[in-house]
């Protein structure tokens, strides 16, 4: 059966509960009106589930949380770890930490196993109407980088990401674990979009703007949080230059994780899928 309801409704969260084994939990809100609107949905949201599905005996309750919960990477030589101490820095990461911290904390003395998975940005076919702006960019031919494109990214393949949260949710040494899921390797965030070119046929040669460009930006991004708003363009671009790199290890030792589509070829299907589709 179907529940159609809202996380933040206690009554709908009970009702999805009833004679469920397994939890993903993968609602969530990334580009919000309003700043508290992340944390009642990534923070009281997965706590008013995890404590539902205990209260129900569910077996496992997956959290998808994401990489921003851990902040940035120091340098594109010390990509992040789950051992590393969280340093969000925006209120989405702050708000999605908290969420895996009301999980922790629902889940003591209970028989209900947990996993959190911290997802990087995926890519691939069906990806969202917010990334069309990059494809269209990449199109062009000279897409704008904030600061000189060599900041590293860590992304994750859909199929991929698909396979990893399939195996937090049946694998036995994944409980009580956090890890990191992305593809193989990081990127050059310059050479996303020149994957992203290559596969529309597009020989991409950005064009570079200052890195205190990104730095007024994240000015402007604090502001706006601290009157409660937010703006997704100002957001994004203030954390252009930052490293974003992560380490799988963790996934592959807990889940026996083994991404197998890289970033070029990702995108050609990416691509593929959204021209036979008519949105490119």
């Amino acid at each position: 059966a179907v529940v159609d309801g809202d996380i933040r409704d206690q009554g709908a969260v009970t009702d999805a509960m009833v004679d469920v084994d397994l939890v993903l939990h993968a609602a969530g809100i990334i580009h919000p009106r309003r700043i508290r609107d992340l944390y009642e949905i990534n923070r009281d949201g997965c706590r008013r589930l995890a404590e539902a599905a205990v209260e129900s005996g569910v077996r496992r309750f997956v959290f998808v949380s994401s990489n921003a919960a851990a902040g940035f990477a120091t340098s594109p030589e010390h990509p992040m770890r789950e051992t590393d101490k969280p340093n969000p820095v925006s209120h989405y990461g702050r708000s999605k930490l908290a969420g895996e911290q009301c999980l922790w904390s629902a889940l003591t003395g209970s028989d209900t196993e947990g996993v959190v998975l911290r997802p990087t940005t995926f890519y691939g076919p069906h990806f969202p109407e917010r990334h069309h702006n990059a494809y269209r960019l990449a199109a062009s031919g000279r897409p704008l980088v904030i600061g000189d494109g060599r900041n590293r990214v860590s992304m994750i393949y859909i199929d991929d990401l698909v396979d990893a949260l399939g195996r937090a949710l049946t694998v036995g040494s994944a409980a009580g674990g956090t890890a990191f899921v992305a593809d193989a390797e990081s990127y050059e965030w310059q050479e996303v979009f020149i994957a992203m070119g290559q596969a529309q046929d597009v020989d991409v040669r950005p064009l570079y703007l200052p890195s205190a460009v990104a730095a007024l930006c994240a000015g402007g991004d604090a502001a706006l949080a601290a009157l409660g708003r937010y703006s997704m363009m100002v957001h994004v671009a203030g954390e252009a230059t930052q490293h974003m790199a992560c380490d799988i290890s963790c996934a592959r030792d807990l889940l026996g994780f083994s991404p197998h589509v890289g970033l070029y070829e990702g995108m050609r299907r990416a691509v593929n899928w959204a021209r036979s589709e008519g949105r490119l």
